[in-house]
């Protein structure tokens, strides 16, 4: 990792425990109210750490490219995760204490009796665990993306709104200078995020649009939809990019879908997108006429050779994982790159396999050895069988493995189990690169 990059990392790091932890850091040592008891302090802490917590959450995902730059999309997600749960658990601490601190008890969940701070309350403690239980459940059960996306994004809306009315409603609370100063600054934080996500960045879209120049269908029961800068020359972009991309009239349209670019860095003004038929959305690219107008916005992503030094490359992908490194490998052969690399392909059968003419192609431009290995082989198949594993990494890496660098795409689980082996082999970390294709 560059010393730029660690730099960026720790700025972040410290704008967000900034966020996560300044408000009870001011409301501990700057101007501390009286407490009725112990129980209710501890509760106002949590409730702010909570808050706190939740708005860093949104932060997050909300596509800052420095962030995404720096951490990558996985870490990102990760963190966002995790800042998630945290405040989850902040939460409960803070409505248990609430109870113990309160003479009343439960008594205060009297919604025939209940002040306004406690329905705010109420609804946004709701909101907080149905927005956790539908993350959760996405992980097992699989539900159409851009439903599941909305309703998460509704939810995350309502547990601030509701969160930042039950701590306005609570008088005595913000009217302490102070912490009334802190509780503006994250609405106002919150207020900023939200009209650079949904304004400012389909606004820039809009700006710099595409219209479809082809599309065209791929081996592996794929398809490559082809876009061509309208009116400028094209956003520069890293081989290994991704980049959301909107369909419709308006970059305002609430569907969009992220897809790796596959084409080439070295000509911006025309980015490939292969794409597999795995659901509705994919289905609607086949369908595209050259000439529609669309939307991307990006490019976003740190699964890039940019910047690395190193002896070569290893590339180990998983079915549709190979678009990124299509792209990083059209760039290096535009740019006459003399580098030994290895490609290794892993799939279902044969017919999974995507985009070998365009894999062949570059065969021919590159120092490039390519493994194919399939699960199901069909009669006569002669490349590898099975799955990536132990005994086929040890037959296929070069001797030198150490000295280069491993970009890993595809599954989670194969991601995950991959990355294991590598480290077993004495890979170091910072040589494996990343990028798990459920993870957006």
């Amino acid at each position: 990792m560059s010393r730029s990059r660690r730099a960026l990392r720790a700025y972040w790091f410290g704008i967000y425990l900034v966020v996560a932890l300044g408000p009870v850091a001011v409301l501990l040592f700057v101007e501390r109210p009286t407490f009725h008891n112990l129980a209710t302090e501890l509760s106002v802490i949590s409730g702010l750490l909570a808050l706190s917590l939740f708005v860093v959450a949104l932060a997050l995902p909300t596509r800052v490219e420095s962030i995404l730059s720096s951490f990558g999309i996985e870490k990102v997600l990760r963190i966002h995760r995790l800042a998630a749960l945290l405040a989850m658990v902040c939460l409960a601490a803070h409505v248990m204490l609430a109870v113990i601190g309160d003479p009343r008890g439960l008594r205060i969940f009297d919604l025939s009796r209940a002040p306004r701070p406690v329905w705010a309350a109420i609804t946004s403690t709701v909101a907080a665990t149905a927005l956790v239980a539908s993350a959760l459940r996405r992980r097992t059960r699989r539900p159409r993306y851009e439903g599941w996306r909305m309703l998460h994004i509704g939810l995350a809306i309502a547990v601030l709104v509701f969160a930042g009315l039950h701590v306005w409603w609570l008088a005595g609370f913000v009217n302490v200078s102070a912490m009334r100063l802190c509780y503006l600054l994250l609405a106002e934080a919150a207020v900023f995020i939200a009209v650079r996500r949904w304004i400012w960045l389909p606004l820039r879209a809009r700006k710099r649009s595409y219209v479809v120049d082809s599309v065209r269908p791929v081996t592996g029961n794929a398809v490559t939809v082809a876009v061509r800068a309208h009116g400028h020359e094209g956003l520069p972009f890293r081989a290994g990019q991704f980049a959301w991309l909107k369909i419709g009239s308006s970059p305002f349209v609430f569907e969009e879908h992220p897809f790796t670019i596959a084409s080439t860095a070295q000509r911006p003004h025309l980015k490939e997108f292969t794409i597999k038929a795995l659901g509705d959305f994919s289905e609607l690219l086949v369908g595209l006429r050259p000439g529609r107008r669309v939307y991307l916005d990006g490019p976003y992503g740190q699964f890039t050779v940019e910047g690395v030094r190193s002896a070569g490359f290893v590339f180990i992908a998983g079915g549709v994982g190979i678009t990124p490194m299509m792209s990083i490998l059209r760039t290096l052969a535009d740019r006459g790159d003399a580098g030994l690399h290895l490609l290794l392909v892993g799939a279902r059968n044969k017919n999974d396999l995507i985009m070998r003419d365009e894999i062949a192609e570059l065969r021919s431009r590159l120092a490039l050895t390519v493994v194919e290995v399939v699960d199901a082989p069909p009669p006569g198949w002669t490349g590898e069988s099975g799955r990536i594993d132990a005994d086929l990494l040890d037959r296929v890496l070069p001797r030198r493995a150490r000295h280069l660098d491993f970009y890993v795409c595809g599954p989670p689980a194969m991601v995950v189990a991959v990355g294991r082996l590598l480290r077993e082999r004495g890979i170091s970390p910072r040589r494996i690169h990343t990028e798990q294709f459920d993870v957006v």
